[in-house]
């Protein structure tokens, strides 16, 4: 910050920032000192109705105000009032009544400056509003956004016009991220236009990267207590009126320019962006919000700055929101999060600030208020958004946290979930992750499909599960501690500069929050998979597990209720003993028919496989491969096949070799092998024909569903995941059902 100190004090240093931390003020983000804008007219008119604008959850509630008193309003929406840049120092400590607030609108404003050499301010804050890298290149900017076509080329956008003006002015940067001083180069929002067939659709992108720093009493340096980045992406309209003053709060506008309304549109639909963004080094750790198969990665731009690159879709968000008797739960929640402080004196009832999605405490407080909230949302939308989280839930053994820079992405379109990066279970070789919404739509009959994308650093990862190789599977488990339910479904990790990703969906929500896990193939509980770490859910410390030498595995056996455990580099249970299935373990063996000629052999096991020169002619599941604990996933092998008399493969044999047609223009070539076979980079599958042979259910084949709204009926075809229209329902699909997906959903 280049703070300084008077001749009386020595010069100031602010240490580094160590860890990403989601900035939450104890009072909420909406009580964040904001620049001071310019007086306007007492009352400006809100722009007329609009039925294509989106409101957001607080305007919808206002409209539905009760008649009766003491009732309080209640919601789960993003709060940020502020895209500004400015600095403000405060007379206070962490928790303490502020007083003697001095509000800048660049560093070099003489207020501030004096300020900083006066021990008495102990408070320091910085907004950074991120504008376009080819107006301020050394900053936090945007350096590109594009409209990502279904072939993958791109259209990029420009950016036609810088708002706030006058009350966000901006300043160069003076970053230095060795010693984590200085600040980041600031801006003000920018409106972006994507011209495309004809067609021109502008976009406000509303960015900010801020960060809170605290002087002790008695103490001359400032330690960096929070920083955050916070950005949105909004199709916008803009509505004129002469009587509007930059920066004034104008119901249902996204920002006020002078003269002019910006107001949030719907995304159209079947839509990616892609987005280019420069950031100081000082945000690290793990990012959250509502991107629809998110695929991230970093790259670094000088000693000071990075470019996250993040590609996605835009997420329908589940918004939960309700006006509630200021009574039990209720009260207690105004209590806890202080919301109630935020309330107009005098009302009849609480019109308030909402929590944050991923406040700390947002998966609490939904939990404790559910049944009151009811089981449907206050309003479902198209949302683009990123945000940082905290570090402060992160679980992950020592080696592994010091990995630097943006580690991963954790998105979904819950109404509420965990703000930090998944926490690790070492026991379960998991990382967890708990969210929560409403079961149906606000329309109380459409269910709400629940969508979980996940996107980490490759070395993190490997470091994390200990392993050296990542596996191209990996497990999803969604577990529904109301009820003591587990789906489980096999998902592809794919790979992009070095991040894995994969999503999930098709899952229900239930009252109670579901946990969702994401266990690899392969993992095996060892001494080098983080022992040390709490377990997901436990604030003590785990058991160690003893070391095991390299080379050697450790198996349990039962008989009856003994259990022994038997380590070597081939263990075997003794006589009358069973092995114990390993999670990875527990599913559904198979029994398969081979065939050579008129001789035939039966091979049984999870994956079975026919001997050289056999070929497969039935699939039958058998018992589970141990007495203990058998269950059916939805990893499973498949059912039996309808040809099952015949000597062809079957179609949906999992260990079978797939070969698949690439085209680049007029260029093919043919690629085979295990699912999931890719075509080269450039190229584009050729679908597949029903009954070709080898084929298996490809997981980027077109999917065809069946759509039922009462007893009218639609089918839908497109790439997975395919959804239904607005009001209806995906009419399940039957084993076997042609085009059905290979990659099953998770069952709701």
């Amino acid at each position: 910050m280049q703070f300084q100190r008077n001749r009386r004090c020595a010069v100031v240093a602010v240490i580094a920032i160590v860890s990403a931390i989601f900035f939450t003020p104890s009072h909420g983000a909406e009580d964040a000192p904001p620049p001071n804008p310019p007086m306007g007219p007492a009352f400006m008119a809100d722009p007329p109705a609009d039925p294509s604008v989106i409101k957001d959850a607080r305007a919808i509630l206002r409209g539905m105000e009760p008649a009766s008193a003491n009732n309080a309003m209640v919601y789960f929406d993003q709060n940020q009032v502020n895209f500004k840049s400015y600095i403000s120092l405060e007379k206070q400590s962490p928790g303490q009544q502020g007083s003697g607030a001095i509000t800048c609108l660049t560093p070099s404003d003489a207020k501030c400056t004096s300020a900083l050499a006066d021990p008495a301010f102990q408070q320091i804050k910085y907004d950074v509003a991120m504008g376009s890298c080819q107006a301020r290149e050394k900053a936090a900017c945007i350096n590109s956004f594009s409209l990502v076509k279904a072939d993958g080329s791109k259209v990029k956008a420009t950016p036609v016009k810088r708002i706030y003006n006058k009350t966000s002015p901006g300043w160069d940067s003076t970053f230095d991220a060795k010693s984590n001083s200085g600040y980041p180069g600031a801006d003000a929002p920018w409106i972006w236009r994507i011209s495309d067939g004809g067609k021109d659709t502008d976009y406000l992108i509303l960015g900010l990267v801020s960060a809170l720093f605290n002087r002790p009493t008695g103490t001359s340096n400032w330690d960096a207590s929070e920083k955050s980045m916070r950005l949105s992406i909004y199709p916008v309209k803009s509505y004129a009126n002469a009587s509007y003053v930059e920066g004034s709060g104008v119901t249902s506008c996204l920002a006020v320019d002078p003269g002019l309304c910006y107001q949030r549109l719907a995304f159209a639909s079947d839509l990616r962006f892609s987005l280019d963004l420069r950031i100081p080094k000082v945000i690290t750790g793990w990012l959250n919000g509502r991107l629809e198969k998110p695929v991230a990665y970093t790259e670094s731009y000088d000693a000071n700055y990075s470019e996250l690159i993040i590609e996605a879709d835009p997420l329908e968000e589940i918004v939960a929101g309700k006006w509630l008797e200021n009574t039990g739960a209720v009260s207690q929640y105004l209590s806890d999060s202080r919301r109630s402080s935020t309330a107009a004196p005098g009302s009849k009832n609480l019109d308030i600030a909402g929590t944050d999605p991923d406040d700390q405490n947002a998966v609490n407080y939904y939990s404790s208020m559910s049944k009151l909230l009811g089981n449907s949302a206050l309003t479902n939308s198209l949302t683009w958004r990123i945000n940082t989280t905290s570090s402060g839930a992160q679980t992950f053994a020592s080696t592994c946290a010091k990995i630097d820079g943006v580690q991963g992405i954790v998105t979904s379109n819950a109404a509420v979930y965990e703000p930090g990066s998944p926490k690790w279970d070492s026991n379960e070789g998991a990382l967890g992750y708990r969210i929560a919404a409403p079961t149906y739509k606000s329309d109380a009959k459409s269910e709400n499909i629940g969508r979980y994308a996940f996107a980490m650093r490759a070395d993190l990862m490997k470091c994390v599960y200990g392993m050296a190789k990542l596996p191209a599977y990996a497990k999803v488990e969604i577990t529904y501690d109301d009820i003591g339910d587990k789906k489980t479904a096999s998902v592809i990790l794919g790979t992009s500069k070095d991040w894995v990703h994969l999503h999930a969906d098709n899952f229900a929500y239930t009252s109670v929050p579901p946990k969702v896990a994401v266990k690899l193939d392969g993992w095996v509980k060892s001494a080098v998979s983080n022992p040390q770490t709490p377990a997901a859910g436990n604030s003590g410390t785990a058991k160690p597990v003893a070391p095991v030498a390299p080379g050697k595995v450790t198996i349990t056996c039962i008989k009856g209720t003994a259990k022994k455990t038997v380590t070597g580099t081939k263990p075997v249970c003794p006589s009358g003993y069973k092995m114990q299935p390993t999670a990875a373990q527990k599913q559904m063996s198979a029994t398969i028919t081979c065939v050579k000629g008129t001789t035939k052999k039966i091979v049984t096991g999870i994956k079975p496989q026919c001997p050289s020169g056999y070929k497969m002619t039935t699939v039958t599941p058998s018992q589970p491969v141990a007495p203990a604990q058998p269950e059916q996933l939805a990893d499973s092998p498949v059912q039996p096949s309808a040809n099952s008399g015949g000597a062809d493969p079957l179609p949906n044999n999992p260990n079978a070799d797939i070969t698949i047609t690439c085209t680049k223009g007029s260029e093919s070539k043919q690629v085979t092998g295990k699912s999931p076979v890719q075509c080269p980079t450039g190229y584009q599958m050729k679908p597949m024909q029903p009954g070709q042979p080898g084929q298996m259910m490809d997981p980027n084949a077109d999917i065809t569903i069946t759509c039922t709204k009462g007893a009218e009926s639609k089918q839908v075809t497109g790439k997975s995941p395919v959804q239904c229209p607005t009001g209806y329902q995906m009419k399940p699909m039957q084993p076997g059902q042609p085009n059905q997906p290979g990659t099953p959903p998770i069952p709701g």
